[in-house]
């Protein structure tokens, strides 16, 4: 069972010209919301999410959607991940301090997952008009504005973390972490984050970066982007326990890598 990825993308596009852009750098302060500490809500993400829900599970019957503020509502949603149901993932904007702050870096992303396999796969950067997508075993590609999609090769490197552009994010990792992080940050060539999943995903997809770490993996922030590096031969897996992300897989600690050379290293500092 698969989506429509013409008709995905055209429904990405429409959340992003109707709802989110006119909220862009024009944002109320009684637009914002602080759901919890450093974590904040804007009513375009609200109301984005309102509107891709009923569209989506359109697309394929008998699906559900677990969205990232319809979850903040109601955290058990977080439990459809263990079904065999076709489910979407919703984040209706990634990046949402960036948004807040009048930054480009935020995106809509959405995955369909069926029998708790992500096989589709979308992000769409609504400042730039550039749209990334993957379906399992089909490639991944990206379409800037007003071009045709291009298939993004398969990244062929860097095996070596001394020459590797790296993105940390250690929010959520236990204190038992620090120093394996600490030897892993000393050792790559360059360290600069986005504050936004879509943002590293798709840059270490297309070369840009070549590494992330990460601890909380909740489904919305790490369904979409893993299908797409893993479409270029990219890997998206927990050092612990040497598995492949999947969305059931909220617990960390994982690290993204360009190669699969590039995770080992990477895991054999930290463990």
């Amino acid at each position: 069972m698969m989506a429509d990825m013409d008709r995905l993308a055209t429904l990405l596009r429409a959340v992003a010209t109707d709802i989110i852009m006119p909220r862009y750098q024009a944002l109320g302060s009684g637009d914002i919301e602080e759901k919890s500490k450093g974590d904040f809500v804007t009513i375009a993400d609200r109301e984005a999410e309102f509107a891709l829900t009923p569209e989506l599970k359109g697309m394929v019957p008998d699906s559900i959607v677990v969205g990232e503020e319809a979850t903040a509502a109601d955290p058990s949603l977080l439990d459809a991940a263990d079904t065999d149901k076709p489910i979407w993932y919703v984040d209706p904007i990634d990046g949402t301090s960036n948004f807040i702050n009048g930054l480009p870096g935020f995106a809509i992303m959405v995955a369909f997952a069926d029998r708790s396999e992500v096989r589709q796969s979308a992000i769409f950067f609504p400042v730039s008009g550039t749209l990334y997508m993957a379906e399992k075993g089909a490639g991944a590609f990206v379409q800037e504005a007003g071009k045709v999609a291009l298939k993004l090769p398969r990244r062929s490197g860097p095996d070596a973390l001394n020459v590797a552009h790296a993105a940390f994010y250690t929010k959520h990792f236990p204190p038992q972490w620090d120093a394996p992080l600490e030897r892993l940050q000393q050792s790559v060539a360059l360290s600069t984050n986005d504050l936004a999943a879509a943002c590293e995903y798709t840059d270490i997809a297309c070369g840009r970066k070549d590494l992330a770490t990460y601890h909380r993996m909740l489904p919305w922030d790490h369904a979409p982007g893993s299908l797409i590096l893993r479409e270029v031969g990219g890997v998206a897996r927990n050092i612990a326990t040497g598995d492949d992300h999947r969305p059931a897989h909220v617990q960390g600690p994982h690290v993204l890598a360009a190669t699969e050379p590039l995770w080992h290293a990477a895991r054999t500092l930290m463990v």
